[in-house]
């Protein structure tokens, strides 16, 4: 029958009376070889701080220069009213009180365009748009 023998490596088998050698009888560090980088070391190490340089001032140039969206400020190009609904207030009825010159259902369409609503259902308190016609 063959017998087998296992050994642990050398670093992992220590003795109680194990004491490393000092850090000038390894060897003197000018002994060691210098440094190189491969291509893709130098790409990493020189283009992973611009890469996250130009990210960083690109999103510092969006956050500074784009505009306010305030919800307080008349759409562009359109006459409109800023009004309060209050309970009981419908579409129908905001379209004849505050453009009466225009088509109910054109107005209640433009006012539905103006204020991106998905439903006929309007919340007391909420602000809408209302076009006032020209």
């Amino acid at each position: 029958m063959a017998s087998t023998a296992l050994s642990a490596p050398l670093h992992l088998i220590t003795s109680p009376d194990y004491i490393p050698a000092p850090r000038s009888a390894q060897g003197n560090e000018s002994d060691l070889a210098p440094l190189r980088l491969t291509r893709r070391g130098k790409f990493v190490i020189i283009g992973l701080p611009i890469f996250l340089i130009s990210v960083v001032a690109l999103m510092l140039l969006g956050v500074f220069l784009s505009p306010a969206n305030a919800s307080d400020v008349n759409p562009v190009g359109v006459d409109a009213l800023s009004v309060t609904v209050i309970e009981g207030d419908t579409l129908w009825g905001l379209a004849r009180e505050f453009a009466p010159q225009l088509e109910p259902r054109d107005a209640v369409q433009q006012i539905g365009d103006l204020n991106n609503l998905n439903s006929s259902v309007l919340q007391p308190g909420a602000e809408l748009f209302v076009p006032i016609g020209s």
